[in-house]
């Protein structure tokens, strides 16, 4: 496979936060319902999940990129982002994972996943008649953001 990774490194702010709309944590404590250990594991799954979604988006809004579509559900798997290019003409696929690790992103990719993500991609290129890329994104805890791009 003939991939192409971009690391990037989140800038630390040099003013504090003026609100508490400022900062970068969303969400709030779990309820005192979540006394199972596995439900709460899910549950911090799912928070640090959508913090990692917000990081790669900021990364492509960067670039210039603009969302269409978050957690889209397609018949072949649901598409955690997809942006338009900058030039308008393509769209963008991005499968966003939390990585503990900066190394092994290849075998966080099962083939299974790549089977269903690149079904989705020929659906949305069917769909709005375009060129669709396909990029993994993994976001670290402290929001580094590494791309593969070009997946197949």
């Amino acid at each position: 496979m003939d991939s192409k990774i971009t690391k990037a490194t989140q800038r630390q702010s040099t003013s504090k936060a003026s609100s508490n709309t400022d900062r970068v944590t969303t969400t709030a404590s779990p309820s005192p319902a979540l006394k199972n250990t596995s439900v709460r594991n899910a549950y911090w799954a799912h928070q640090r999940g959508l913090v990692s979604e917000k990081h790669v988006i900021t990364y492509y809004h960067l670039r210039n990129y603009k969302l269409l579509r978050q957690r889209l559900k397609t018949p072949y798997a649901e598409i955690d982002l997809v942006f338009r290019s900058p030039d308008g003409l393509n769209l963008l696929m991005v499968e966003v994972k939390t990585a503990n690790q900066t190394t092994f992103y290849n075998a966080r990719i099962s083939p299974r996943q790549k089977y269903r993500l690149l079904g989705a991609s020929r659906f949305l290129a069917d769909h709005f008649n375009c060129l669709v890329e396909v990029h993994w994104a993994f976001v670290t805890k402290n929001g580094d953001v590494t791309i593969i791009e070009d997946v197949s």
